[in-house]
């Protein structure tokens, strides 16, 4: 009997085009807007290599040039590319705009741009910490004149306190953010899948709900049946999305695949509970009902980042405790913990959080439903 039920419900859902599109169709659409807005948009952070020209303007100074050549961005990169000529050759590829800026070294640098910008100040940054340390290697060398080779050597021994641990490291991908929260979002479309089949066993809703409530069969068998065929649907379609994101837009969520899973699950669980807890629980008519819905999706996803990433760290640093009860956030959260995160505390609370909503939606939902009659319809 249970999956003669489940399998006609199957039947019933994949008839209603409207929720498919919104679970299977809409969340590949704005996957692809989100991939045309936010592809590349952090290369423009991407470091390289500077060209700038070196005027000595008769001074010959080789440790400044071997300075300003061995500086390096990464293993091989160089910092910088430097020319040497006269001032006037200096002056003509500024003004050609080959170089970003040139430097006149007489008894210190000076520092000649066109414009200002990130390459302009990481330059004058350098000729700063030169002068600097040129400065401070003058006065320790005239204080202690017979200790000159060990003042250089400690002067030039810098130490690197960044270490590059391996594959485990991330550059921080603010835009990944956006996809979390567009999954976050799919699963709350749940949501709707919930709604309906809280919709289609009340009597007072709708026809398929009179009927439902004259049958033989237990009305809570029933619903049960139904809730879980809304979630096979909906769960494919965050499947289906998660298989689109990876492997033909290329999103990295890293490779703990089955951590992913079980947290889309646990998100559909959550906005189908939700979706039916607000339709038996809310005294209104279906299109009030749907604008609630509506609100509460779109509005955590807004919370957890979706529209303005920064909008997610804010309400984690002023207003927390929305964090722990928006779904949206517990999904996002999640995925954020593995994708950055080495541990995996935070990872299982967020889980937790989200089992515990949905057992909360599930068990009110329940009270409201189960000693529900319409005996004056």
């Amino acid at each position: 009997m249970f999956f003669r039920l489940y399998k006609t419900r199957i039947k019933c859902l994949c008839r209603n085009y409207e929720t498919l599109f919104w679970s299977f169709g809409f969340p590949i659409l704005l996957s692809l807007f989100f991939y045309m807005g936010f592809n590349n948009l952090m290369s423009g952070e991407n470091l390289d290599t500077i060209p700038i020209a070196v005027v000595m303007n008769g001074n010959s100074n080789d440790e400044f040039i071997d300075r300003l050549t061995s500086v390096e961005i990464s293993d091989g990169k160089k910092m910088f590319d430097v020319k040497t000529g006269n001032e006037v050759e200096a002056q003509a590829l500024l003004d050609d705009n080959k170089v970003k800026g040139y430097i006149i070294y007489d008894e210190t640098p000076n520092l000649y741009i066109k414009k200002n910008g990130i390459e302009q100040t990481i330059i004058k940054s350098f000729l700063d910490n030169y002068q600097l340390l040129s400065s401070t290697a003058k006065n320790l060398i005239t204080m202690n004149p017979e200790n000159i080779n060990t003042v250089m050597i400690d002067l030039m021994n810098y130490k690197n306190y960044v270490v590059n641990g391996g594959e485990k490291d991330k550059n921080p991908d603010y835009t990944v953010i956006y996809f979390y929260s567009l999954i976050a979002l799919t699963c709350l479309f749940g949501s709707n899948w919930g709604f309906r089949e809280m919709t289609d066993i009340q009597a007072d809703q709708s026809a398929i709900g009179a009927r439902i409530n004259v049958a033989p069969t237990h009305k809570l068998k029933l619903l049960f049946c139904n809730l879980i065929a809304a979630f096979t649907l909906h769960f494919i379609s965050v499947l289906f999305l998660l298989a689109f994101l990876n492997n033909i837009l290329n999103v990295q969520f890293g490779n703990k695949m089955g951590y992913i899973v079980l947290i889309s699950f646990l998100g559909s669980i959550c906005g189908i509970s939700l979706g039916a807890m607000v339709c038996v629980t809310v005294k209104a008519n279906e299109k009030v009902k749907s604008a609630i819905l509506t609100v509460v999706g779109l509005g955590g996803g807004f919370l957890a980042g979706m529209m303005i990433f920064q909008m997610k760290y804010l309400i984690a640093t002023k207003a927390p405790i929305i964090a722990y009860i928006n779904p949206a956030s517990l999904i996002t959260d999640a995925f954020y913990c593995l994708y950055y995160y080495d541990g995996y505390e935070k990872f299982y609370l967020n889980a937790a959080l989200l089992g515990i909503l949905s057992l909360v939606f599930s068990v009110i939902t329940y009270y409201s439903i189960r000693r529900r009659d319409y005996a004056s319809i």
